[in-house]
């Protein structure tokens, strides 16, 4: 019963370890349930991937944390470095707490070797393997595609083709940011503010709305993990792989959609990383039958290479393309996004008239409301004059900012 014990608590441990990995990797992962943990390491977790695209290059560094804590704990303070071909070195310098840009542009160089060296403030010293910079392949096609998936749901697939004549790439990571056009479906160019208070009575008046509260554009991180790889096919090649899917009553394909997907072509040793780190990801159950291990780096501890550290130090090519769709070149026959506008009218039965008019004004001061002074072109709406909407409903910076992107087209 006592190696029992030991047994599911090491396992605990580690799978804990990796999900606060799979965390500081992935922008959109939610934390995990909360739970307390006896023995917790105090582990350094690396996250950076360099690529061939010339730019400040990016290194962050978290700590791991216990789950009653609000999140990763910032590594601060660290000298960071990338060496490239044992003689050339690139300094990071740290923005903000645990983002570590270079000072200088640079990007990974075929037939080059590169390697990461860290000291953080207490004085230990962590060194990656020397790496090289993959094939450099380019995305050949980036396409949507009206599909049925696997859950029934119909909508638009991304998909994705590829190819290596050279058939030296074979392993290969997805990334990509979406960003879509907002409409508030009951904008109105007027809005309701209080223009007097008095003892008995509040007087209102009407002010313009913005017009920028029409039209907005929010913006979507990928926060999974998406691999493939060639390694079983006859040729390098890649057709139709599916890299997002959008409900086509999701509201992000509600109008007009654009997706920048992100290329990866890696090592095979940064692609079995990636795979383990996916397939906790996607497991449905903390405690499901993936076998427990600490998912091994190419980082060690240069004091101590019995010491413990989280991340891997990917070298990338790296490719991209952006696309635009509208709905109504897909599929504009099927039902689409619909926002729910219910009126919000405030009742003065039981007020005296000072009172009422405070829930006016409180009405007016929420943020999550908007005044609607047209309840007539909604069927069957009664008639006056204080009438409010969710505040989506009339104002789309509620979803999204107002400003369009530079890269936006219509």
């Amino acid at each position: 019963m006592i190696l029992l014990s030991k047994f599911i608590k090491y396992t605990m441990n580690i799978r804990i370890l990796i999900l606060v990995l799979i965390c500081s990797i992935l922008p959109g992962c939610v934390e995990p349930f909360e739970v307390e943990i006896e023995d917790f390491e105090n582990i350094l977790v690396i996250n950076t991937t360099v690529t061939n695209e010339v730019k400040r290059q990016q290194v962050l560094l978290t700590r791991t944390f216990k789950f009653e804590d609000s999140g990763p704990l910032s590594e601060q303070g660290a000298t960071v470095k990338i060496i490239e071909d044992a003689t050339t070195e690139y300094l990071f310098e740290e923005l903000s707490p645990g983002v570590y840009r270079s000072v200088q542009e640079f990007g990974a160089s075929a037939g080059k070797e590169y390697q990461l060296s860290i000291k953080t403030l207490d004085g230990k010293s962590y060194i990656s393997d020397k790496v090289t910079l993959p094939q450099d392949t380019p995305i050949d096609r980036l396409y949507p595609k009206r599909i049925v998936n696997d859950k029934e749901v119909e909508g638009i697939g991304i998909l994705v083709d590829t190819f290596d004549p050279t058939g030296n790439s074979t392993y290969y990571r997805y990334e990509f940011e979406e960003t879509y056009k907002v409409n508030a479906p009951f904008w109105h160019p007027f809005d309701l503010i209080v223009v007097a208070e008095g003892e008995e009575f509040f007087e209102f008046g009407l002010i313009p709305r913005p017009e920028s509260q029409r039209v907005c554009y929010a913006t979507n991180i990928s926060n999974n993990i998406k691999l493939t790889n060639t390694s079983s096919f006859t040729e390098d090649r890649i057709i139709g792989l599916e890299v997002n899917f959008i409900p086509a009553e999701d509201i992000r394909i509600e109008d007009r959609y654009s997706i920048l997907v992100k290329q990866y072509v890696q090592s095979r040793e940064a692609y079995g990383f990636y795979e383990t780190l996916s397939s906790f990801s996607e497991s449905e159950n903390l405690f499901s039958q993936i076998q427990p291990g600490f998912i091994t780096g190419n980082i060690i501890s240069e004091n101590n290479p019995r010491d413990q550290v989280l991340g891997f130090f990917d070298v990338s090519s790296f490719s991209e393309q952006r696309i635009f769709i509208d709905r109504n070149d897909l599929i504009e026959d099927l039902p689409k996004f619909a926002l729910e506008c219910k009126l919000l009218i405030p009742e003065s039965t039981g007020d005296d008239l000072i009172t009422f008019h405070e829930r006016i004004r409180n009405f007016i001061n929420s943020d999550q409301l908007r005044y609607f002074p047209d309840p007539n072109s909604i069927p069957d709406a009664p008639p006056n004059l204080f009438v409010f909407m969710p505040r989506a409903c009339g104002d789309c910076t509620a979803l999204g900012n107002s400003e369009a992107p530079d890269f936006w087209e219509d």
